[in-house]
Formats: structure tokens, sequence, C-alpha cells
């Protein structure tokens, strides 16, 4: 993750709450992804996901522990507007799924297929 090269020790992704995540591909590639397709589906970005404190706050072993990072680092570098972004926000695109569809670990995203 790009935020140990900007002071902070390694930061599990989960910490962010993500729905998805992926790997590869340059840092912050997803700032500039307008639609995404993962297979059948098709989504649209709404734009950057604005964090809080809650990033802050790591469950290890059952034991809540909280800190000043990772958001003090991505305050120093990743804000837009007075907030402070990182990921993407995504929606499904209006098209209509004519049967069930799933996202599988390991499929390919391509971005900006449009």
């Amino acid at each position: 993750m790009e935020l140990r090269s900007n002071r902070s020790p390694e930061v599990d992704p989960i910490r962010f709450r993500p729905n998805l995540v992926a790997s590869g591909g340059k840092p912050y590639a997803e700032d500039g992804w307008t639609t995404l397709k993962i297979g059948g589906i098709n989504l649209t970005s709404l734009g950057g996901c604005n964090r809080c404190q809650m990033i802050n706050t790591a469950f290890k072993g059952g034991n809540v522990q909280r800190s000043n990072e990772p958001l003090a680092t991505l305050a120093s570098y990743r804000r837009s507007k007075g907030k402070i972004n990182f990921g993407i926000l995504l929606r499904l695109c209006d098209s209509v799924i004519e049967q069930d569809a799933w996202i599988s670990v390991g499929q390919e995203i391509v971005a900006n297929a449009d």
C-alpha cells in the first residue's frame, strides 16, 4: 500500500471497510477510473471515498487499538476540498442483468472500457 512509503507502517486493507480490493497497478489508479467491468458486471465511479477517524481503529485479537494513523498520513497528501479521500465509490450501471451475477477473487478488472 502506498501509505507505507509515506511514513506509515503497513495497514491492513480491511481497516478501510472495502467491498472490493484491487491488487496490481499503480497506487491511486482508481482516482482516474470512470467505469469498471468485472466479468459481466459494469460499474460506474461516483468519485472519491471520504475517510473519517474510523480507519484509525484496528481490531486485533478481540482488542480495539486506536491511533492517529493512517488518517494523519492520508491527510498530509490525499486532501481535496477539505476532505480526505482514499478509494472510490461505485454503483451498478443502469444496465439490466438478466441472470445472477457474481464477482470472484482473482477476476480481471477492466477500467474505463467504455
